[in-house]
Parts: structure tokens; C-alpha cells; sequence
């Protein structure tokens, strides 16, 4: 989304005009020019009150009144809406996606800190603020989305094989794939968008078909009574080609987005491709893995067959 350089603030009220708001709006902007060194220049219908009356802030609602008269009409509403409404256009420095998200924050408290007249409301807006929250909620709401997606999946599969632990075997590679893609983000420098942020949710749907398919055709090997590591090498052999044929489409058709000038639709392409290429990998050579751990431990290939709904 590119640096933020420009922050308005909204000041709301039922007289946004009267001297108490103007002379607040007029300190407000003066503290920030004094303790903020990312400001660099504020403008308000306070700044020009301030010239239509030789640099002197008006003593009565009456002298001010008759200073706002006296600013062109242009300019009273670019910078005011009728008696209710006002904007401060706070000016700053270039910065980065960390350092917006802090100064946003830290400008909300400052403005908590030093209110405005009572009946009067200051909000921030624009770029920054909406950039903030975005980021915040692509933040919390990813975990959320991951989880939720390992959930919904162990559900259906408990339900479908009435069997924790068969349940959560596919689960296993799936998780590394999530994780394998977060490094891959963090090492090629990819930032969370609207769209990578769902990637996490994407990887689990497209994974889990492919690590099932290699279960259950494992589970049908044993039932035809091949030990566990020759149901797996015939299980492999005979729908890994079908998986990487199906994974291996998914890829070159998701490798056109990597051609596109715009960023977030180029890195998702990217991550996308990623995602499969691991989902390819997680099916093929750890789910097998998983399942000889399994079958280790709990006898895989001596259980009974599997329960079916």
C-alpha cells in the first residue's frame, strides 16, 4: 500500500467553529509541530484565522465570527463543513508499515491526552488510520482463520472416521506446510495483505484433500493385508502420480498472477505456487512419514478396518 504521508484528523461537534474549538484545534497543532518530530507542517481553518487576523488567536466568539467572514469561502470548505464539522491535515514524514502503525497509535493517545472542548470529538482518518486497522485485523484475523481451519477439518474427519488419532494424522503435515509458508514470507520479504492473509486457510483446504487421498488409499492397501510400509510405497506409487498431475495444474494455472504489476496480486501468485508446491510435497514424502511414526506406535496395520459414517 505504499508510505503514508498525509494524516487528517476529523473534528466533530454540534459548533466545531467556536472559539474553544479553534483555539484547541490551534494548540493541538502546535504540540504536535513541538513533540513530534515525524510532523512536519499542520493546516487547519485555525491557521487561517490566525492570518486573516495578524497571527493573534480571537478574543470573543463575536471578533471571530467576523475573521471567519473574512476567509474566501473556497477555502472555509476545504478545511470546514458547515458548524459541524472540521479537519486538521496533519503532514508526515515518510515512513514505513511499523512506524505509520505506532505514530497512528501514539496520536491517539496524545489527542485522548489533550481532548478536545466538551461536546466536540476529534477522530483520526485517512490512509494511515485506515492502513492500521486493516493490518491489525489481517493480523489477528489470520490465527484465527488457520485455526479455525484445522478445527473444522479434525471435525469432519473425526466424524467421518470416529478416530482421534486417525483424525489428526493428516493434520500433521499440514501444519508444517502452514509454517513452511510463513518462512518463506519472512524470508522473501512478503508483508500480509488481504489476500496473502487467507493463504493459511487456502494451503489447509488444498493440503488436506491431498494427504487424505494418500490415507485412505493406505488404509485400503492394509485392509488388503500388505504390511504398512508396502501399503504406503503401493499407495504412494499408485495416486501420487494423480495428486502431482492435479497439484502440478493447480500450480501453472496460479503462476499467471505472478506476472501481474500489481504487488499484492503478484506476491499472492507467488505464495500461492509456494503453497501448492508444498502441499505437493507434504502429501508425497511426510504424510508417508507420518504414517510409518503412526503406525509405530499404534499398530497401524494390525487395526481394524476404518468406520465409515
Amino acid at each position: 500500500m505504499g508510505p503514508v504521508e498525509g494524516l487528517p484528523v476529523i473534528v466533530q461537534g454540534d459548533n466545531v467553529l467556536g472559539l474553544d474549538t479553534i483555539r484547541w484545534m490551534h494548540e493541538f497543532q502546535e504540540y504536535e509541530l513541538s513533540h513530534n518530530s515525524m510532523v512536519s507542517g499542520s493546516v487547519s481553518i485555525a491557521n487561517f484565522v490566525l492570518q486573516h487576523n495578524g497571527g493573534r488567536m480571537p478574543q470573543t466568539d463575536a471578533e471571530l465570527d467576523r475573521i471567519l467572514a473574512m476567509i474566501p469561502e473556497e477555502t472555509r470548505q476545504r478545511y470546514t463543513r458547515g458548524n459541524g464539522e472540521a479537519v486538521i491535515e496533519f503532514a508526515i514524514m515518510n515512513m514505513e508499515n511499523e512506524a505509520a502503525m505506532s505514530f497512528v497509535d501514539q496520536m491517539k493517545k496524545e489527542i485522548a491526552w489533550m481532548p478536545p472542548p466538551p461536546g466536540v470529538t476529534a477522530t483520526i482518518t485517512g490512509p494511515g488510520e485506515m492502513f492500521t486497522n486493516l493490518i491489525t485485523e489481517i493480523r489477528e484475523g489470520k490465527a484465527f482463520m488457520t485455526l479455525l481451519g484445522f478445527g473444522l477439518i479434525f471435525g469432519f474427519l473425526l466424524l467421518v472416521f470416529r478416530n482421534a488419532g486417525r483424525a489428526a494424522t493428516p493434520l500433521i503435515p499440514i501444519g508444517l506446510i502452514v509454517g513452511w509458508n510463513g518462512l518463506v514470507m519472512f524470508v522473501l520479504g512478503i508483508d500480509y495483505t488481504p489476500m496473502t492473509a487467507t493463504l493459511g486457510s487456502m494451503t489447509i483446504g488444498v493440503a488436506s484433500e491431498y494427504t487424505i487421498l494418500i490415507l485412505e488409499r493406505c488404509h485400503e492397501e492394509l485392509e488388503r493385508g500388505l504390511p504398512l510400509v508396502e501399503a504406503i510405497r503401493q499407495s504412494v506409487q499408485k495416486i501420487g502420480t494423480a495428486i502431482t498431475v492435479s497439484g502440478l495444474t493447480t500450480i501453472f494455472g496460479f503462476s499467471a498472477l505472478m506476472l501481474s504489476s500489481f504487488g499484492i496480486v503478484s506476491n499472492f501468485g507467488i505464495l500461492t505456487v509456494i503453497s501448492v508446491g508444498f502441499a505437493l510435497l507434504g502429501a508425497i514424502i511426510i504424510m508417508p512419514a507420518v504414517l510409518v511414526i503412526a503406525g509405530s506406535f499404534r499398530e497401524l496395520g494390525r487395526r481394524a478396518p476404518l468406520a465409515r459414517p
